[in-house]
């Protein structure tokens, strides 16, 4: 499973604008084959920044979503409205199976690079 977190700051005045670009590439998205989860956040503390947490089947799934042309059509959309650096990170998930119930229990790997993160 692929995870990506993005984070896009926006201009206080298109912050309802944005808001609403970003809910609709979420509904476009999560239509898509391979998509798990497409969410869209605003913290309370950041109300300008938009968070955005994907989660893909595979990798050849995400890919094809940024082939999209909901994508395309945000990308065209979305830059008047920024306001900072946009960042994105991307995270591969793997499950892994045993017949040892403490070894299940545990939490679940992360690999990031070549490292692996416990979480």
């Amino acid at each position: 499973m692929i995870i990506v977190k993005g984070e896009i700051p926006v201009k206080e005045d298109h912050r309802d604008e944005a808001v609403a670009l970003v809910q609709a590439l979420a509904e476009a998205s999560r239509s898509e084959d391979g998509c798990l989860s497409y969410e869209v956040y605003v913290q309370a503390d950041r109300p300008e920044v938009i968070m955005i947490w994907q989660q893909w089947r595979s990798l050849a799934a995400l890919e094809t979503h940024f082939a999209s042309d909901h994508v395309d059509a945000f990308l065209d959309a979305i830059p008047d409205m920024i306001d900072g650096q946009v960042t994105s990170s991307r995270y591969e998930v793997q499950a892994e199976e045993s017949d040892d119930l403490d070894e299940m229990m545990e939490l679940p790997r992360v690999l990031y690079g070549d490292e692996i993160i416990m979480h």
